[in-house]
């Protein structure tokens, strides 16, 4: 028999919502009847004492038996936290069975990390579902399983025909992309030479072999696979070769949805799994895929947490596009960009608004999230793009900040916009084909031609995205994802209108394109005018800890009146494991980390000596800092409130006139304790630095090459390790 209703008090009861269900479930609470079928994902706390503190290596042990130790310890307090799910999972599944409910309590081993939580899929009645809601100590959160949301072709209209190209199959040990989508047509004659089959999965049903695009009239993940094959342009006659396999991983059903018997989260643990596992180890995964609605912002969704978890542990990279807002849609809170006009909220003003802001799992720190800009602009009698100039924001494009008020998108790529009639119509109308990009067609529905470009939405930057670390996964095959995230980042600008903007400007850009549009030459390669440095393999930095990384500036680039101004980029791209019950950065990851560099005329002496005293310390302020665009602090960049720390990628630049550098160029990664106690818990990271003459009136490349004693972009920089004082930032 069920259990009856807790007995509370009215206020308390509310408060306790308030505290676990997400917004859209707590505004229908009220409506759901007792016997009402409810989908929820429940996220559930999970642990059994204190984790263990792991003291320092005790003077006779060796290091062998301090491995031993430490090892021990991790065992026997991942055995506890593991009877303590066990406990929990068989209390839930006695509680649903007395309601004749479902539950899918399957969750996967996390690595070496203590589970603090888990997340269960399951469906209840109303009656059942406030039983749970307020009975069940251990809930955090509750929410419904996400709806998807894909961006709707446009009627094709004068497409180009379809040529007899050739494609070339990729070289066998070429890199694998994995696309995490409704499936892939493909025997399509401008794929099936991509596609590796052997691997095709469906991860979910009972036909694991049932991986065709299923939605109509023209696919999805179809022509996601076709942008990350071809790019911006689809070949119609001759040859092209082939970089990169595409994988096909589908994880929606044939209504192009999530299905809800298996959790989107649970299917991610299968996919990194089977392909990264794999023979060709796939280590690139392009999830098109978003939520409805705005990303929650109280704790991070189990489906972003898991791109996170996977990301840390299996070493691998997410690209995730932002999500899209429909030109007109009545359903509150999720208004179309139609209702937000006709509210009086013009573009680009609409896309500030809270039912705006990014989509889940795009908040996710450890994915590269891409969001949309413009590729021109149209003006007609009938139709008039929204943007006024090319890279400006897609009028669909959902805009940041993300969950800790990080930067997402983290960057943005091409792919269309909406046009508006005079009478108030908004849509994607062929009339506008030159403004979306070349996408390739699934054809098992509708005739139609092989590729159009009839269709826009972040879907289809993304995979732009993804064509650039599968190229630099070519070129750098040993290198870890991490170096792949930091030089997109590194190698993203904004335009014009944002790099030379007002304050007010960039504090808008930030926010609609994250660092800016990246570039496959800046990524893979130098100029003489431009360098690129990069710590080529991946460190590891505790709590307290300190890297010191010295760059030497030629003496012939700081000659007074010689060069001009200098642009100077440095991006840290780094991941650490993290605990979904926290609603903080400093609480979500194990170990963040952060960067700081010398001031103007302060030498690497003076630098150490600040950085390893006390990373609380506030510079004076009579010293001259670096105009950073970002800023170690929401207060301290030509943007305010923003900090580049909040994130785990954190890129920023500034100008500087050349005469004005120091001879060392000082940088600093410092490491701060997290939710982990024990000092063996790291987090990993690169670290990349450009140098830019913007005006290239004196070569750099060759005496930077000479200062810094590498070759081509690596640079091998002087390092100091200490301990340091822990403190607040």
């Amino acid at each position: 028999m069920a259990a009856k209703l807790y007995d509370v008090s009215e206020s308390s009861g509310d408060d306790r919502l308030r505290h676990v269900l997400s917004r859209p479930l707590y505004n229908k609470w009220g409506n759901i009847a007792d016997d009402e079928d409810v989908w929820i994902d429940a996220g559930i706390a999970c642990t059994a004492g204190e984790e263990p503190r792991v003291t320092d290596q005790r003077s006779k042990e060796t290091d062998d038996e301090y491995s031993e130790r430490i090892r021990q310890l991790r065992m026997d307090a991942f055995e506890a936290w593991d009877a303590a799910r066990e406990q929990r999972v068989s209390e839930i599944k006695e509680f649903v069975a007395a309601y004749d409910g479902f539950v899918d309590s399957s969750s996967s081993d996390s690595g070496d990390d203590i589970p603090t939580e888990f997340t269960v899929r399951m469906r209840l009645p109303g009656v059942g579902l406030r039983d749970f809601v307020f009975n069940y100590a251990y809930l955090f959160e509750v929410a419904e399983p996400d709806v998807v949301h894909l961006p709707t072709p446009t009627s094709p209209g004068g497409a180009k025909p379809s040529g007899p190209a050739t494609i070339l199959a990729p070289p066998r040990d070429a890199p694998a992309v994995c696309v995490i989508d409704s499936g892939i047509q493909e025997n399509h004659r401008l794929l099936k030479s991509s596609i590796d089959n052997a691997e095709s999965r469906c991860f979910f049903g009972s036909d694991p072999t049932d991986v065709a695009d299923y939605v109509k009239p023209s696919g999805h993940g179809t022509r996601v696979a076709g942008a990350i094959v071809f790019g911006d342009a689809v070949p119609s006659s001759t040859s092209f070769q082939a970089e990169f396999w595409i994988q096909n991983a589908r994880i929606l059903n044939a209504s192009n949805l999530l299905p809800n018997r298996k959790a989107i989260y649970e299917m991610l643990d299968e996919i990194v799994e089977h392909f990264r596992n794999g023979q060709k180890a796939t280590r690139i995964y392009n999830q098109s895929v978003n939520a409805f609605g705005a990303c929650r912002l109280r704790h991070m969704s189990a489906w972003a947490a898991k791109l996170d978890e996977l990301s840390h542990r299996f070493g691998v990279l997410f690209i995730q596009s932002v999500g899209n807002i429909d030109p007109t849609s009545m359903v509150r809170p999720r208004l179309g960009v139609k209702e937000h006009l006709s509210a009086g909220r013009d573009y680009p003003d609409y896309l500030y608004e809270k039912s705006c802001r990014i989509s889940n799992p795009s908040q996710s720190l450890q994915a590269l999230s891409v969001g949309s800009v413009s590729a021109d602009v149209l003006r007609s009698p009938d139709w008039n793009s929204f943007a006024d100039d090319k890279f400006r924001p897609s009028a669909f494009s959902r805009a940041g900040r993300g969950i800790f008020r990080t930067v997402k998108p983290d960057v943005v790529e091409i792919a269309g916009d909406y046009l508006r009639s005079p009478s108030g119509d908004v849509a994607a109308p062929p009339e506008g084909r030159h403004l979306y990009p070349e996408l390739v067609r699934c054809t098992l529905h509708a005739p139609g031609p092989a590729f159009d470009h009839d269709a826009v939405g972040t879907s289809f930057a993304a995979p732009k995205v993804t064509r650039i670390a599968a190229r630099l996964q070519s070129l750098l095959p040993n290198s870890s994802t991490l170096l792949y995230r930091a030089l997109i980042a590194q190698s993203a600008r904004w335009p014009d209108w944002a790099f030379r903007g007002t304050a007010k400007e960039q504090t808008s850009a930030i926010r609609h394109l994250g660092f800016g549009v990246p570039d496959l030459e800046r990524a893979t390669g130098n100029t003489d005018y431009r360098v690129t440095m990069l710590t080529k393999q991946t460190r590891d930095l505790g709590a307290r800890q300190a890297h010191v990384y010295q760059v030497r500036i030629p003496r012939k680039l700081r000659t007074t009146g010689r060069a001009g101004e200098v642009l100077i980029e440095v991006c840290l791209s780094y991941s650490a494991s993290v605990r979904r019950t926290r609603r903080t950065r400093r609480g979500y990851l194990s170990t963040w980390l952060d960067w700081q560099t010398n001031f103007v005329g302060e030498d690497a002496e003076t630098f150490l000596d600040r950085v390893l005293q006390s990373s609380a310390d506030v510079p004076d302020p009579s010293r001259d800092r670096f105009q950073w665009t970002v800023g170690e602090r929401s207060n301290w960049g030509n943007i305010r409130d923003v900090s580049r720390s909040a994130g785990t990628l954190q890129k920023d630049w500034c100008i500087v006139d050349a005469d004005e550098l120091p001879e060392d160029f000082l940088i600093a990664i410092v490491g701060h304790q997290g939710h982990s106690v024990s000092p063996t818990d790291t987090a990993k990271y690169n670290l990349t630095v450009a140098i830019d003459l913007l005006g290239e009136e004196v070569e750099i490349y060759d005496d930077m090459q000479v200062e810094t004693e590498t070759l081509a972009t690596e640079v091998e920089v002087e390092q100091a390790e200490a301990e340091v004082d822990e403190a607040e930032v």
